[in-house]
């Protein structure tokens, strides 16, 4: 067997050339650009490949056309790279391929470097190396405001025009002021000995980017939401932070001029133009600064360009929000997220595209020193994965319709380079979010596996010392005391659930001895009954006020549920030691967890059992995971969903919009999909929906957080993933449909019976598979190599 097939999700190195190189001063400066350049001649142009990443990110120039950017963002040790045909973008004769480097600073275990190299037919003909030229990049201020919890967009764009240098990105750019640049020491036993990559710590492991480009729109706003001026005042106390000049309240436009302004929701030019009252009138005490806010109408992931013309100094501040505060554009309070561009005064005019792209809804332009008329068009140019459309959902149910699409918009809102708990506040990739919710919603909607599968890897490529896995899986983690460890549980699941969705066992063989070290962490907490006590770690399992401490019975709930995964992987892998322990922890939690979490007299399970003593608290969560991970009766089940959710007999916490996934799959299995759907209508339905959200909310307040019981004013983010889970359920759990053979060549249906009808797509590996319910009907239509059974296993197509 050939060694791509056996180490499929395990890519070998390829054989660079090129050495790692940056500019010879500090390795780890903060939130630095870099200008870096070579010219080369070419005869022949064609059949051309060029590689390249940079640590933390790219712009790529071929004279002076703009190629691409990135890399995907990745930890040091799993660093991605990209590859671009160059043949349109080459000339025959000389060439000029250039780049902005911008070195965040922000994570740990990383320095500046570019790496890249030009193959032409098989031979390299461009490697960097220390004749390349390279400069600090002076237009972009290194001193701006830092967002310290995203690691993506980590600091706000301050662009000054006129440092920029003219044709730096073409051929004949005087580069002689610039410095040659420097190689990157190759190892740490010798940091004179200068190797080509991937021999250079920290970069050690190089991957070629393993998803699709990003696709790319051009949006509009929809609407104007204000216009006003501001009086121009210095923020002294934090001058790098454009935030809060952006959320100060303005007046009606007296001294100002802002002319045109809904032109813009039409892509056509406003013009605005600061005071000028206090150049003639020395008494006049005040500057006021025009101001527009833009409505794009819905949450988007994009970035902002600006078309301008004005004269040189003139200011455009841009700041980003995804709502307003008491009707007003306010975003220091949290997410601090604003750019600045200052004009050269070009009389062509000039554009400004911001480097990284942002989530946002509204946009706020607060222009200074324009105290001439100064013409401005602004467009967003959208970023997200390119999904296609193979599964859906459509009935005559409004409600349900409304639901399905803001839970489906959140997960493209929260799918680009990598799968996002949110794209506004922190743009990571959490662990447990992507692995409990977005992926099942991925494969629901889109049938894609591309995106699924590169978090699975780079999130297997995280573990830590303690053998769980990072929170946080595309980035460098060092937090191994603050792993939240129902997180790693969550990926097993996920990881077995993508081998029988893509019927690909290659991933269980390369990911297996994660999932035992994973395994391992847990066998240490079982207490002498049988179940997890005491876990040192805080298991998070959703933003509610849970009693945490002793036997945790979520947490053991859902180790259950993961080792029923871990079972049948070991079996897949003829484990017998494995498949022995995994029956052996099922059983030890299984004959302890009623008793020691089950008050027979309230007719619920408790949240935790404390040195032999059940609390008192009871939360939605240890009663659904105890049904969803079948740890109970049919008897205690129908206890347990009339004490909650008929009889309402007992207070209890509410699950949060993530854990009401677990609500909604946990009614489904008792035999209770009338009582779900009305979670959902109720929950999503009216919480979201009818107050007019457009993508999902992370909390069900948008204004605070119940998470330790009291009410916290902490902002919740309108675009978290975790909380997209209807996508999924309104396609697959309304129609039974279970995998029966991994890949999805046979699978089971048994569609619900509603007083709706409704229409469904099922993507699977082979195809979509469609359910209809129209008059009391069930249409199936199924691709041809996929057996359809109902549940009883007979086949009914």
């Amino acid at each position: 067997m050939a060694f791509e097939t056996v180490a499929a999700d395990i890519p070998p190195n390829r054989n660079w050339s090129a050495y790692w190189i940056w500019a010879g001063d500090d390795p780890q400066p903060n939130n630095a650009y870099y200008y870096i350049r070579t010219e080369i001649e070419l005869t022949d142009p064609s059949d051309t490949t060029f590689y390249v990443t940079a640590d933390t990110r790219y712009k790529l120039y071929v004279n002076g056309e703009h190629v691409g950017e990135g890399p995907v963002q990745s930890q040091p040790f799993y660093k991605y790279y990209d590859a671009y045909n160059l043949d349109e973008f080459l000339d025959s004769g000389r060439n000029c391929v250039a780049a902005v480097i911008n070195y965040t600073g922000t994570m740990e275990d990383t320095q500046g470097g570019f790496l890249a190299e030009l193959v032409k037919g098989g031979d390299k003909c461009l490697v960097t190396d220390e004749s390349w030229r390279i400069t600090e990049a002076d237009a972009w201020e290194q001193d701006t405001f830092e967002t310290s919890f995203n690691l993506v967009t980590t600091h706000q764009e301050h662009y000054d025009a006129r440092q920029a240098p003219d044709g730096w990105t073409e051929v004949g750019f005087d580069d002689g002021d610039w410095r040659s640049a420097v190689a990157v020491g190759g190892t740490h036993w010798d940091d004179n000995d200068t190797l080509p990559a991937p021999a250079v710590p920290p970069w050690t492991y190089l991957v070629e980017r393993d998803i699709p480009e990003m696709e790319t729109n051009r949006r509009t706003p929809e609407q104007i939401e204000d216009v006003s001026e501001c009086v121009h005042l210095t923020n002294r106390q934090r001058p790098e932070d454009r935030s809060i000049t952006l959320s100060q309240s303005g007046g009606s436009v007296t001294h100002t001029s802002v002319s045109n302004a809904k032109a813009l929701c039409e892509g056509r030019t406003a013009t605005v133009e600061n005071s000028t009252n206090h150049l003639d009138d020395h008494t006049f005490n005040s500057i006021y600064d025009p101001c527009i806010v833009l409505d794009f109408g819905r949450v988007v992931t994009a970035r902002i360009e600006l078309e301008l013309n004005g004269p040189s100094g003139g200011t455009v501040d841009i700041g980003y929000a995804e709502r307003l505060v008491d009707g007003e554009f306010n975003n220091a309070i949290d997410g601090s997220f604003a750019d600045q561009y200052v004009m050269c005064g070009d009389d062509g005019g000039e554009r400004f595209r911001t480097f990284s792209w942002k989530g946002f809804r509204y946009v706020k332009l607060r222009f200074s020193d324009c105290f001439e008329p100064t013409d401005v068009s602004v467009t967003a140019e959208v970023t997200r994965y390119p999904f296609e459309e193979l599964g859906g959902f459509e009935s005559n149910d409004e409600t349900l319709n409304d639901v399905f699409e803001i839970s489906r918009e959140t997960l493209r809102l929260c799918s680009n380079e990598c799968i996002m708990d949110t794209p506004w506040r922190e743009q990571r990739q959490w662990l447990g979010d992507a692995s409990a919710v977005t992926i099942g919603g991925i494969y629901s909607c889109f049938g894609d596996t591309a995106l699924p599968a590169k978090f699975l890897r780079q999130s297997g490529a995280n573990q830590q010392v303690t053998g769980l896995l990072a929170n946080v899986t595309d980035t460098a983690s060092h937090d191994w005391d603050a792993a939240l460890p129902d997180y790693s549980l969550w990926w097993i699941i996920a990881l077995w659930e993508h081998y029988r969705y893509t019927g690909e066992d290659h991933w269980i063989h390369n990911f297996y001895p994660q999932v035992q070290r994973v395994v391992q962490v847990f066998v240490r907490y079982v207490d002498d009954a049988g179940l997890l006590t005491d876990v040192p770690f805080w298991a998070i399992m959703d933003w509610a006020d849970l009693d945490r401490r002793g036997e945790f019975g979520p947490l053991n709930a859902l180790f259950y549920g993961a080792l029923e995964a871990v079972r049948e992987m070991a079996r897949l892998k003829n484990d017998a030691h494995t498949v022995e322990l995994a029956i052996e922890l099922r059983s030890g939690i299984f004959e302890r967890f009623e008793e020691r979490l089950y008050d027979a007299d309230r007719g619920c399970f408790v949240d935790a059992n404390v040195d032999g003593q059940q609390v008192d608290h009871v939360s939605e969560h240890c009663n659904v995971a105890a049904i969803n991970f079948g740890l109970v009766d049919e008897d205690i089940e129908a206890t347990i969903i009339d004490t909650l959710y008929e009889s309402e007999s007992v207070d209890y916490v509410e699950a949060q919009p993530f854990f009401t996934s677990v609500v909604l799959q946990a009614l489904d299995e008792a035999g209770r999909f009338d009582l779900a759907l009305d979670i959902l209508c109720e929950r999503w339905g009216e919480r979201m929906v009818e107050r007019g959200y457009t993508s999902t909310l992370e909390e069900w307040t948008e204004n605070g957080s119940r998470r330790n019981g009291e009410f916290l004013g902490i902002p919740r983010s309108h675009s978290h993933a975790w909380s997209a889970h209807p996508a999924e359920f309104l396609i697959r759990n309304l129609t039974g449909f279970e995998i029966v053979e991994p890949g999805c060549g046979t699978v089971a249906l048994d569609p619900m019976e509603t007083e709706f009808e409704y229409e469904v797509a099922i993507p699977t590996p082979e195809g979509p598979i469609h359910v209809s319910r129209a008059d009391g009907e069930v249409q199936i239509d199924a691709p041809p190599d996929v057996i359809v059974t109902g549940h009883s296993d007979q086949p009914i197509r």
